[in-house]
C-alpha cells in the first residue's frame, strides 16, 4: 500500500506560487490554514513577494530551512519545470492542483511527469484536483474556503464518515456545510484525475483509518481496481455509493463486489448516518411509534416495499402497551398509536414513548423500532428519555423520523438525537425505512461470506 499519510497530516508543507490576490486558490489554501491553526509548519514561495498573509514570502526553493513534508503547486504554468526542482530539492510528496489548460497534450504531458515523478521518487496526486480536507488532524490543502467551527467540531470524533469524490466542487463543499444533524466527518478527499494515485489507493488508505467507520463514494468512472478494493474492504467497513455515470454494467460490478448503492447524492451522507450509528439488525421485525395512523400507514406501507415487516409483540408486550398507552393503538401492541392522547404535555408524551419503547424493545420479537415525531412547539419532549433506553438495548437499532414538525421542536430533538448518534430523519420516511434495510442487507452479505 502506499503510503499517504503526508497527504493527510504533513508536518510541514510548501506552497508553490502563493498570489498576494484574495479569493485566488493559492491564497485560499494558505487562508484556510491559517484560519484553522494549523500546527504544522507552513511555507510558501512567491519571487515577486516578501510576505503575504503575514508569513515571509520565499524567492526560491534554497532559500527554505527544511524540506517540507509535502508540496502543492496551484501554479498553471510551469508545472513539469516547478515538478523537477521540488524533486532536486528533495520533496517526495506533492500534490498538483493546477487546472491543465486548454491546448495541452494531456499523454505528453503526464509521461513526462511521470518521469519525473520517477526519477526522483515523488509520489503525487492530480492534476485538476481541489485538494483534501482531513478533520481530525486539522488540515486541509482545500482551493474552497472551509470553516474554522466546522474544522473544529469534527476534531475530536473517534468515528466518522470519510467521503471520496470525482468532484472537487461536492468535496470542497464540506469545508462549510452543516447538515441536518452533526454527521462526524473524518477525511474528504477529491481526487482529480488521480493518474498516480487514484480512489482505490485512497480507499486503502480509509481501510487501515482507525476514524473511518463508513466510506461514500461520489462517482464518474468506475475503474477495475476501484473494484477490486471494494471487495476487500466491503466486509470491514460499509462502503456507499452514488454513480452518475452511464456505465450501468460496471456499476452492477460494484454492487456485486459489495458496495451499497444508495438513490441520490443526499443519501451518501443520510443513509450513512444508519450505518455509523446502529447496530446490526438481529431480523426484519419493527416496532412503530408514532402520534397519528397517517404517519404509521406512511411507514408500513414502505416496509412493505422494503420487505419489512410488523414485529407480532408477545402477550405480556401487548398488555402492557394497550393497558398503559390507551388513543387507537393496534390490538397486537405494535404499532403504537397513541392519539388522542390525555393532554399536550412533554411529561405524558415523553411518558408514551418510553414506556412503549422500552417494552416494545425488550420483546425479542422486535429486531428494530421507528419513531414517528409529530411535535409542535407547545410539546416540551425531552428526546434524552432515548439515553437510558439506548444503554439497556444496544443491540437494536432506533431510527426516527421527525413529520411536519415546528422547527424549534426539531432543534431540541436533532441536537439532543446527534448526541445520542440515533438517526433522524426530516419528512424523509421512505429513506429512514430503506436505509434499515440496506443496513440489515449489509450485514447480512457479510455473515454469508
Amino acid at each position: 500500500m502506499k503510503n499517504l499519510q503526508p497527504f493527510f497530516n504533513p508536518k510541514s508543507i510548501l506552497i508553490v506560487g502563493v498570489s498576494r490576490q484574495a479569493y485566488t486558490f493559492s491564497f485560499t489554501i494558505v487562508k484556510n490554514l491559517l484560519e484553522i491553526f494549523y500546527k504544522g509548519k507552513l511555507y510558501i514561495i512567491n519571487p515577486n513577494a516578501n510576505e503575504i498573509l503575514g508569513l515571509k514570502s520565499y524567492h526560491s526553493f534554497k532559500e527554505l530551512p527544511e524540506i517540507p513534508d509535502l508540496a502543492v503547486i496551484v501554479l498553471s504554468s510551469n508545472i513539469l519545470e516547478i515538478l523537477e526542482q521540488l524533486g532536486q530539492f528533495g520533496i517526495k510528496y506533492v500534490t498538483i492542483q493546477s487546472e491543465l489548460k486548454p491546448g495541452v497534450d494531456h499523454v505528453s504531458f503526464m509521461e513526462k511527469l511521470n518521469m519525473i515523478c520517477e526519477k526522483y521518487g515523488i509520489t503525487y496526486l492530480g492534476p485538476s484536483m481541489i485538494g483534501i480536507i482531513n478533520f481530525i488532524d486539522n488540515f486541509t490543502t482545500s482551493m474552497i474556503p472551509v470553516r474554522q467551527h466546522i474544522m473544529k467540531s469534527n476534531k475530536a470524533i473517534q468515528e466518522g464518515i470519510s467521503f471520496i469524490a470525482q468532484s472537487g466542487g461536492l468535496a470542497g463543499a464540506l469545508g462549510w456545510w452543516m447538515p441536518l444533524q452533526n454527521l462526524p466527518i473524518s477525511k474528504v478527499i477529491h481526487v482529480g484525475k488521480g493518474f498516480h494515485v487514484d480512489e482505490a489507493d485512497f480507499l486503502e488508505y480509509l481501510l487501515e483509518d482507525s476514524t473511518t467507520k463508513v466510506i461514500s463514494l461520489f462517482l464518474r468512472e468506475i475503474s477495475n481496481s476501484l473494484v477490486n478494493v471494494v471487495k476487500k474492504i466491503t466486509p470491514i467497513k460499509p462502503i456507499l455509493f452514488f454513480h452518475v455515470g452511464k456505465e450501468e454494467e460496471r456499476e452492477k460490478l460494484l454492487i456485486e463486489a459489495g458496495a451499497i448503492p444508495v438513490a441520490n447524492y443526499i443519501e451518501l451522507f443520510d443513509i450513512a448516518k444508519i450505518f455509523l450509528w446502529c447496530p446490526e439488525p438481529r431480523g426484519t421485525r419493527l416496532g412503530i411509534i408514532g402520534p397519528s395512523s397517517g404517519a404509521i400507514h406512511l411507514i408500513v406501507k414502505e416496509m412493505r416495499k422494503q420487505k419489512l415487516s410488523l414485529a407480532r409483540p408477545n402477550k405480556k408486550s401487548q398488555a402492557i402497551i394497550l393497558n398503559k398507552i390507551g388513543g387507537s393503538t393496534c390490538e397486537y401492541g405494535n404499532p403504537v398509536d397513541y392519539w388522542p392522547p390525555e393532554k399536550f404535555v412533554g411529561v405524558k408524551i415523553c411518558g408514551i414513548y418510553n414506556t412503549s419503547a422500552t417494552t416494545l424493545l425488550s420483546d425479542d420479537n422486535v429486531d428494530g423500532l421507528i419513531l414517528a415525531l409529530e411535535f409542535f412547539l407547545e410539546i416540551e419532549f425531552d428526546f434524552g428519555i432515548f439515553q437510558k433506553i439506548q444503554q439497556d438495548y444496544p443491540n437494536k437499532p432506533i431510527i426516527a423520523i421527525l413529520v411536519q414538525a415546528e422547527r424549534e421542536g426539531s432543534k431540541r430533538v436533532l441536537t439532543t438525537a446527534s448526541e445520542l448518534k440515533i438517526p433522524v430523519f426530516e419528512n424523509e420516511v421512505e429513506r429512514a425505512v430503506r436505509g434499515y434495510r440496506l443496513l440489515y442487507d449489509y450485514y447480512s452479505k457479510i455473515k454469508k461470506k
